[in-house]
């Protein structure tokens, strides 16, 4: 493979960056060094990225890679779509659902929307995931999920599975007809009309001029009547156009002129009864990726600070853990990095060696565990 200088890396993330909207800091050079390389030389790789070359812009897009999901994934979305939006919809006289999970990743969010609209839908079910990469699409496809996908945080309001043994799952059947998967660019518009739509946690990885034309793009496709779903740190306020709809922290928007009203805000509270903040679940791709900027940029004491904060959020998120770990080998500080190392192996104990774990990398089981064996065996305390 042909090596690529620091320049033209740059050159290539920053193209990147303008074909799929996602923010510099969101995107891994090496990720996009080791895709250049198989392309011929950095002058002409450079070149052809530059003039919108299909094969080499192709070629970027996969190497961005974020895909942090599971089943059911914030509830409190589901039970909106249970208690008002699907009312609402067929007692509008709808004869056909048509949703679309936007940025779908593996798929997760699509089925969890497919089997939430068949159980409550009296009407027909159409259900669309769309993602940029197409390993997403494919593992999407074929429906088949581990432990990771099914968390605790995630409760199965409805039936998804059928068992297939080794803690493996896959998609009922009558999920699979009702869904199909596309690849879509959320910078160009979207495909089709839609009553119900997810783009959650997607966003959050855009940098500001995406995040408008994303957004933008979505709007037009929401059907009137319909609701847009998104995750706690992807927009800022209301799209154009848009209005709340219940409290506002689910970020749910609807048309004004349908929009449910915001309820009434409660009285302050008193000095006797202090209020306890409504936290946020953290998105950890996001962390992680804001992390590995610090470790590109050699602020080392940053990153430190924020994968401490990250694996105390999201103890079960393994690429964190080994990130510490990893940081501590470059601060030579072998104790403490192979205390991790054990703690990654211990993690991934159960699970299966193919199963594919969220990271702003998506690696499977075997590579987390074949990285601390390999530390461990060296010697270290």
């Amino acid at each position: 493979m042909t090596a690529f200088d620091d320049n033209a890396v740059e050159r290539l993330t920053a193209l990147a960056s303008e074909f799929t909207g996602f923010s510099r800091d969101a995107i891994l050079p090496d990720a996009i060094r080791r895709a250049a390389a198989r392309l011929g030389s950095p002058e002409e790789v450079v070149e052809r990225a530059a003039r919108g070359d299909r094969a080499v812009v192709h070629a970027l897009c996969q190497a961005v890679s974020v895909g942090e999901t599971f089943f059911f994934r914030q509830p409190e979305h589901f039970r909106f779509i249970a208690g008002t939006l699907l009312p609402e919809l067929t007692k509008g006289g709808r004869q056909v659902i048509r949703a679309w999970s936007a940025g779908c990743a593996t798929g997760e969010e699509t089925y969890s929307l497919a089997a939430c609209l068949l159980d409550l839908s009296p009407v027909r079910v159409e259900v669309l995931g769309t993602d940029l990469l197409e390993r997403n699409l494919a593992a999407a496809r074929a429906g088949t999920y581990g432990a990771w996908s099914r968390r605790a945080s995630g409760p199965m309001l409805h039936d998804l599975f059928r068992e297939n043994g080794h803690e493996r799952v896959s998609v009922a059947d009558r999920l699979r007809k009702v869904t199909r998967f596309e690849l879509h660019n959320l910078l160009e518009p979207a495909p089709g009309e839609f009553d119900l739509i997810f783009c959650r946690n997607v966003l959050v990885y855009f940098s500001p001029d995406a995040v408008k034309i994303g957004v933008r793009n979505l709007t037009h496709a929401l059907a009137h009547g319909g609701a847009i779903f998104f995750g706690s740190m992807d927009v800022g306020g209301p799209p154009p156009g848009l209005a709340p709809a219940g409290p506002g922290e689910l970020q749910i928007f609807r048309h004004e002129r349908r929009a449910v009203p915001r309820p009434k805000p409660p009285d302050p509270p008193s000095a006797a009864a202090p209020m306890e903040p409504k936290l946020r679940a953290p998105e950890p791709v996001a962390l992680h990726l804001r992390a590995l900027v610090h470790i590109e940029r050699g602020d080392k004491k940053t990153a430190a600070q924020a994968l401490d904060e990250l694996t105390r959020a999201v103890p079960d998120y393994v690429p964190g853990i080994l990130e510490r770990a990893l940081l501590h080998v470059r601060n030579a500080e072998p104790t403490a990095a192979a205390s991790l190392m054990r703690e990654v192996l211990r993690r991934t104990e159960k699970l299966p060696l193919e199963e594919v774990l969220a990271g702003p990398e998506p690696l499977p089981v075997s590579f987390y565990r074949d990285s601390a064996q390999t530390f461990l065996k060296r010697g270290a305390p």
